[in-house]
């Protein structure tokens, strides 16, 4: 399991220390690294530390929490304000907040913003954009024969056979593939790409999240909407206006 440095910037022991804890007990990939309770502290212990999330108080010895971010000249880190004041949110996301949590923190909430802070992590980790632009100028998105398709990451190129391929799944600008042996495959280039130059007689573009691959069609279920199920028993919604044209698809009279 990955582990992620997290630092504290709270100018109240009795915070720190729940905060502390509640870390420990409840984010087991989260390493708390440190603390800081001024703004000279705070600056110092980023430079020094470099971590992966930032738990920031809003009223600080000497200052604020903004005084903190403004003084960096850039940041990695994931920015989780953890604080009593419900007031500076809107601000907090104009720094790029990724959470903003009020106290007393709530378990659940924490661990949400933590799992949210690590998923950001690794997309940048795994999406370093200038390898991915280096790579985009050779890679083969699908070979001419149309039985393979290569998704390329930051530092490899996977041929995946097409007729492995259950469904494609949108994530934001990324492509995920799904196989039938149940690993995933998460390309850089976004569904729209995919759409384009896979075989059109063997995947479809059910809903503008997913392209399925009709070899893994067991049936149609239209209760409650309309889906497809894959063989792996996953339903797929299919979007009302893309119905016609997969009747067509599937040569079924409407």
């Amino acid at each position: 399991m990955n582990s992620y440095k997290a630092l504290i910037i709270e100018d109240e022991i009795n915070n720190v220390a729940i905060l502390k804890y509640f870390l420990t007990k409840y984010c087991i990939n989260i390493e708390v690294v440190g603390h800081a309770s001024t703004i000279n502290e705070a600056v110092s212990a980023i430079d020094l530390l470099e971590p992966d999330i930032l738990f920031l108080d809003i009223h600080l010895n000497e200052g604020d929490a903004f005084d903190v971010l403004d003084r960096l000249k850039h940041i990695n880190a994931q920015i989780i304000f953890v604080t009593s004041y419900n007031e500076y949110a809107i601000k907090a996301f104009k720094y790029n907040a990724i959470d903003y949590l009020l106290k007393p923190v709530v378990i659940e909430e924490l661990i949400l913003a933590v799992n949210k802070a690590v998923k950001n992590i690794h997309q940048q980790r795994y999406f370093d954009f200038n390898k991915l632009a280096m790579l985009s100028k050779t890679e083969m998105p699908v070979l001419e024969n149309n039985e393979y398709i290569a998704i390329a990451s930051i530092d490899k190129i996977d041929l995946l056979k097409a007729s492995d391929v259950l469904y494609l799944e949108s994530d934001s600008k990324y492509a995920i593939f799904h196989s039938v042996d149940g690993k995933k495959y998460t390309s850089s280039k976004n569904l729209l790409h995919f759409e384009k130059i896979i075989d059109s007689s063997r995947f479809f573009r059910v809903h503008h999240s997913y392209i399925i691959n009709i070899e893994h069609v067991v049936r149609i279920i239209k209760k409650d909407g309309s889906y497809c199920e894959l063989s792996n028993g996953m339903l797929i919604p299919i979007a009302k206006r893309k119905q016609n044209d997969f009747n067509r698809f599937l040569k079924i009279k409407s």
